[in-house]
């Protein structure tokens, strides 16, 4: 049974790189990215890992090498998706990134296999710096040459399930375009003969046209004193059980009705009241330092007309909250909620997208960054809703994204497949100093 080799360690043999081609002649053109897609914070790699149970995948194909079938499906959906083939690069005359298309352009596949099974590693989820093998690894050279913005890895285990590695540019897709890529190569693995979703490149619509605009002060991003956390990290996922969640729902029920207004709340509102201020408390900040927590905001149906169905590129911008660590040490959870709806809706403001798009360009031109790896910073992103959970194709039972372990990250997660009791939970995927892990999850659960 799969559930015998429990100690089971992830050993992962792969094979060579083979360059996936489009199956159709595509397009030889140079093609602009959109302000947001050229923020030089928006340049990095992003590995997730899907994992797919054992099923009978393809059992009406007479082949049922699920890693030539998804080959086959990626060259194919590269006939519509042609740009990740491309090579990306920064022109060094203005800052602005490019992706260049040429005839013969592909992506870097990897096959590999895995002596172990899925539940061994509790599908993937206790695999920790293990799983970097499950993906394909690269260090893309930033130079006049360009540079792949995406390759892929099938890995097939012992147990029959496999996981599907993606490495892609974050300049190129954000997480809800990666996933409609994602979806699209696995619709034409189920035979489908073109995606549901046909993408569109339309970068110009997120274009800042040089207008001057007034940045609205919650536009900025908060400064605050450098305190970057080093040393011994650790990433780890707290479950977050629906009962749970109906604690901290009646627990802001409570706290509200001290007030006339009743305010509704969301699930990530919640979650990200939470886990700000049990992070705070299980770093044992200074009551006067500066604590900041960062939305990623989507944008997707702001913009008029709003953006294609098939628009991959970057589409949300930034909001935040700031305060001192000893205001939200004793701020009520409910409060907290209302100033992260606060800034949600101030993000949703036409003006408040303008200064950021503007406020992005000031970027490029510097090629400055913030420091988001400040102890007092905490970005909140969330993946429940980015269509990675594609239900036509096997049994995807689980994603992990793996995050650097030096980011002030945290990523909810939707439940794994393999957790029935999770259905309907959050997993939270958190990086912290290990001496404060277990801190921060004590915290986590006083409510």
């Amino acid at each position: 049974m799969e559930g015998e080799n429990n100690l089971s360690p992830l050993v992962v043999e792969k094979s060579q790189v083979v360059l996936v081609k489009p199956s159709k002649p595509t397009p030889d053109v140079s093609l602009s990215l959109s302000t947001l897609d050229n923020d030089p914070m928006m340049e990095s790699i992003v590995q997730t890992i899907c994992v797919f149970a054992p099923k009978p995948y393809v059992e009406d194909q007479p082949n049922h090498d699920l890693a030539y079938l998804l080959q086959y499906a990626l060259s194919h959906a590269l006939v519509y998706y042609y740009p990740f083939a491309g090579k990306l690069h920064r022109k060094p005359d203005d800052n602005r990134l490019q992706l260049s298309c040429k005839p013969g352009d592909g992506v870097p596949f990897i096959r590999a296999t895995a002596a172990c099974t899925l539940s061994s590693l509790d599908h993937v989820d206790s695999a920790g710096d293990e799983a970097y093998q499950l993906v394909p690894c690269y260090e893309p050279v930033k130079g006049c040459e360009g540079y792949d913005p995406l390759a892929l890895q099938v890995t097939k285990f012992a147990c029959g399930g496999i996981t599907i590695g993606m490495a892609h540019s974050h300049s190129v897709a954000d997480g809800v375009g990666a996933a409609q890529f994602f979806r699209a190569m696995i619709e034409l693995a189920s035979g489908k003969t073109q995606p549901s979703v046909i993408p569109v490149w339309n970068r110009e619509r997120l274009t800042f046209n040089g207008d001057d605009v007034d940045i609205p002060k919650a536009g900025s991003f908060p400064a605050t004193p450098s305190n970057t956390l080093t040393g011994d990290m650790a990433r780890e996922i707290v479950n977050i059980t629906p009962e749970d969640i109906m604690k901290l729902k009646k627990k802001i029920a409570n706290e509200n009705d001290h007030h006339e207004e009743k305010v509704a709340v969301t699930t990530f509102e919640i979650i990200a009241a939470q886990v700000w201020s049990a992070r705070c408390r299980a770093l044992d900040m200074s009551p006067d330092e500066a604590v900041v927590l960062v939305m990623a905001i989507g944008i997707r149906s702001l913009v008029e007309p709003p953006l294609p169905e098939g628009y991959y590129g970057n589409a949300f911008v930034s909001g935040s909250v700031a305060m001192t660590a000893n205001e939200l040490s004793r701020s009520s959870l409910s409060r907290v909620v209302r100033l992260i709806k606060d800034a949600k809706r101030a993000a949703l403001d036409k003006r408040y997208v303008l200064g950021k798009l503007c406020e992005i360009e000031t970027r490029v031109k510097e090629m400055s960054t913030v420091d988001v790896n400040n102890r007092g910073v905490l970005t909140v992103t969330d993946w429940r809703q980015i269509g990675l959970q594609y239900k036509g194709w096997g049994g995807l039972v689980n994603i992990i994204p793996l995050v650097p372990m030096t980011a002030n990250l945290c990523v909810l997660l939707p439940a794994s497949k393999a957790d029935p009791g999770m259905t309907g939970g959050v997993r939270v995927l958190v990086t912290l100093p290990r001496d404060a892990m277990d801190k921060f999850k004590e915290e986590m659960k006083l409510f």
